[in-house]
């Protein structure tokens, strides 16, 4: 099969992929995702009142681009009688997918075009389906997003052609409205683009203008957005390097990135990932992965509040790394290797991918929530109350947000560890795997309607938490009032 009619299979493949993905992966994958761009997005045309948006809101520090955009989406919908939060995300999280899939097949033609013609069908396999590539790409968050925006600008900056700068550093504008931290892989590549590829200072200058015009016009959209002159970039930077009192994140060590792509991006893969990026930083200094990446890694490593989502943005080059690291091992002594081994150690990655594929692909985002919320919507009434057995202090953890919770209806937070004396009936249950029915003897009846994750895919999930992520939730119908 010819290189591009492989690329055009694998594409309609991804395709496939996204949209099922898309469709199945309901919710958020992080609080901001949510709370940062959709609930800005329901303040603004209306449905939710400003005291209830997160602090980021009141510190004017959370860009309105992708909320704006999601305004666009949701007016749309309603033009179109489209009401239901469910379908409105998912037009999010499709239009996320198109996005991704066009970033994805440019990158993919430029960087294959460079590599060696036996691993050129292989790369562009990875580059749409390395597993966790289809879950962040339908996810409409910042990090998601700022990620497909620098794979353009690494396409333009690659490519070139007329323009080219101007338009990579609009593209780059771009990604650090997303997510201002993005800003150092684009100085990282301008620095590569100067000493590696000794770029004329012109390319350089037009780069920066067409990124400074962006950011102008972002400030512009978020005064326009906040109702007052509110420069968003410039508060984040700023609240990044003088600190927030009010607002204390936990730290963890230096050290605690590398264990954690080795376990949550699969330990096969995770240590793939790892042992490519250590060949590249030893045998291929020069190459423009690792000049974005180290400088982003080691920056992020020596802040002490890590989260993985912060290595979202550098998603998309895992699978450029992984190939470009196996360029490089080619005519060393692993070739000596015997050939049943290199085949077994392809084996568990291939399977690792497709069992990390299986569940993105079928799974909710998040605590799956938002599934619990689709089979809730049909069945409650207003006036109908919903508990939720779980520590109070957490119960942010399951809770419906506003935007996905019936309309009418009420919570309650019942805690476990305590007898239930509400003189209200509880209509609907919401309860965690092995956790009692804290309603004294007898209990009451009910009838399981929904979990937040499928019975097949729960003993994957918390083989792939070790353990330690939450149980799943199943929602119940109580057929006899609780009180």
């Amino acid at each position: 099969m010819s290189l591009p009619r492989f690329h055009r299979l694998v594409f309609l493949v991804a395709v496939l992929v996204y949209l099922v993905t898309a469709w199945n992966s309901t919710g958020y994958h992080s609080a901001d995702e949510h709370f940062q761009i959709i609930a800005f997005a329901q303040w603004k045309v209306g449905e939710l009142a400003v005291e209830h948006l997160a602090w980021e809101f009141d510190a004017g520090i959370r860009s309105s681009f992708q909320p704006w955009i999601a305004v666009g989406v949701f007016r749309c919908a309603e033009a179109c009688g489209i009401s239901d939060p469910f379908t409105r995300t998912l037009l999010l999280r499709l239009l996320t997918a198109a996005f991704a899939l066009i970033a994805v097949r440019g990158f993919a033609r430029v960087t294959s075009a460079t590599m060696d013609a036996k691993l050129q069908k292989p790369y562009l396999a990875i580059a749409y389906l390395l597993w966790f590539l289809p879950f962040l790409h339908v996810r409409f968050s910042s990090e998601s997003w700022s990620g497909l925006f620098l794979l353009v600008m690494f396409t333009t900056i690659l490519k070139r052609g007329n323009g080219w700068a101007f338009k990579a550093g609009i593209i780059a504008g771009l990604a650090m409205l997303c997510r201002p931290p993005t800003g150092l892989i684009v100085l990282s590549a301008v620095a590569w683009m100067m000493t590696m590829r000794k770029d004329h200072l012109r390319s350089i200058f037009s780069l920066g203008l067409g990124a400074l015009v962006v950011l102008l016009l972002g400030a512009l959209l978020d005064s326009a957005f906040y109702g007052s002159f509110t420069p968003t970039t410039w508060n984040y930077v700023h609240m990044g390097f003088a600190g927030d009192a009010g607002h204390r994140f936990d730290e963890l060590p230096w050290y605690y990135y590398p264990p954690w792509i080795v376990k949550y991006a699969i330990p096969p893969i995770g240590v793939s990932i790892l042992l490519a990026f250590v060949v590249m930083v030893l045998k291929r200094p020069k190459h423009l992965v690792v000049w974005c990446a180290v400088p982003y890694v080691l920056v992020h490593s020596f802040i002490g509040h890590k989260e993985l989502r912060f290595l979202y943005p550098l998603a998309d080059l895992v699978p450029w790394l992984l190939v470009s690291a196996w360029a490089v091992i080619q005519g060393t002594r692993w070739e000596k290797v015997p050939r049943a081994v290199m085949l077994g150690l392809a084996g568990i990655l291939l399977v690792a991918n497709l069992v990390g594929l299986s569940v993105v692909m079928t799974s909710s985002a998040g605590e799956g929530r938002v599934r619990l919320a689709e089979a809730l919507h049909p069945l409650c009434k207003p006036g109908d109350r919903v508990g939720y057995v779980i520590d109070p202090a957490i119960a942010w953890r399951i809770a419906l947000p506003d935007f996905y919770r019936p309309k009418g209806t009420s919570e309650v937070i019942i805690d476990p560890r305590m007898p239930y004396d509400q003189p209200e009936p509880v209509n609907f249950i919401v309860l965690q795997d092995e956790v009692p029915v804290p309603f004294g003897e007898g209990g009451f009846e009910h009838t399981a309607l929904e979990r937040s994750e499928p019975f097949w895919s729960t003993r994957l999930m918390r083989w792939y938490t070790w353990n330690e992520g939450p149980l799943p939730w199943t929602l119940y119908r109580t057929d006899r009032s609780v009180r």
